[in-house]
């Protein structure tokens, strides 16, 4: 009988990461972690993070080379202590009320129907998140988070995450709580989720990227999916190349059509 490794269980599995070595990435993609007690991050010999911030900040740490968990302290966004659990949502949030207050909502029941959308944790069900670069990563990642810095990694990313399923591409944002879409709602439904930098509020206040660029979270039971199909699939379309002429040609030929596209 197999059996399981419990002691090991949140230690890195293999991944073929290194597929992702010639997207040369000005933003190193993340492996990020739920993690449940204490314990976990001391048999995996990670250390806290220094000071406080924005949970999407943290993540902008991680990709210029940081390795770190985070705790309900290191917070000072309020998204970022109730989507986990750290603390219950604040009444004065839930209300709507924020949004009217600092102008980014014109009364409280715009701001307040953002909150139906959102995945929060059971209160108290984490104690810290674990981020690291990939070259780093020692812990298996709940998701792994790739901002792409140009669209030719944004189509190849993307266009894998649908390559051998045909699946939706989801982009499905709020104008606040970006993070929620990029750590809580990944990892509760399952479903690769992608923002686009410039949009979310918090994100772009705080200047993190250039406008108009995805940032894709990979729930992880889709992590080596995804870079099976990065490995596969054509680094670019025939039909998007100066070869889109005798693609089609082929594609007729295949067929036994014309002009079928």
């Amino acid at each position: 009988m197999v059996r399981m490794d419990y002691e090991n269980r949140h230690r890195l599995k293999s991944h073929d990461f290194a597929v992702l070595d010639d997207f040369g990435f000005v933003y190193d993609p993340v492996g990020f972690r739920f993690f449940n007690a204490k314990e976990e991050l001391d048999a995996l010999g990670l250390e806290p993070l220094e000071g406080t911030m924005a949970w999407c900040q943290m993540l902008r740490r991680a990709q210029d080379g940081e390795v770190f968990y985070s705790t309900v302290d290191n917070h000072t966004c309020e998204p970022g202590i109730f989507l986990p659990g750290y603390r219950p949502l604040d009444p004065l949030a839930s209300s709507g009320r924020i949004g009217p207050a600092f102008d980014i909502y014109p009364d409280e029941r715009a701001n307040r129907r953002i909150y139906q959308h959102l995945s929060l944790l059971a209160e108290g069900s984490v104690y810290a998140t674990g981020f690291a670069p990939l070259a780093q990563l020692n812990f298996e990642p709940d998701l792994l988070i790739v901002a792409c810095d140009n669209m030719d990694q944004g189509e190849r990313i993307l266009r894998a995450t649908q390559w051998d399923t045909g699946d939706v591409i989801s982009m499905q944002m709020t104008y606040v709580i970006g993070c929620n879409w990029m750590f809580t709602h990944p990892y509760t439904t399952g479903t690769i989720s992608t923002i686009w930098t410039g949009i979310c509020h918090g994100m772009t206040g705080y200047d993190l990227y250039p406008p108009g660029l995805p940032v894709v979270s990979i729930p992880w039971q889709h992590i080596d999916r995804v870079l099976r199909n990065i490995r596969e699939m054509p680094r670019k379309l025939p039909a998007h190349t100066d070869e889109r002429d005798e693609s089609h040609r082929r594609g007729e030929e295949r067929l036994g059509v014309e002009g079928i596209i």
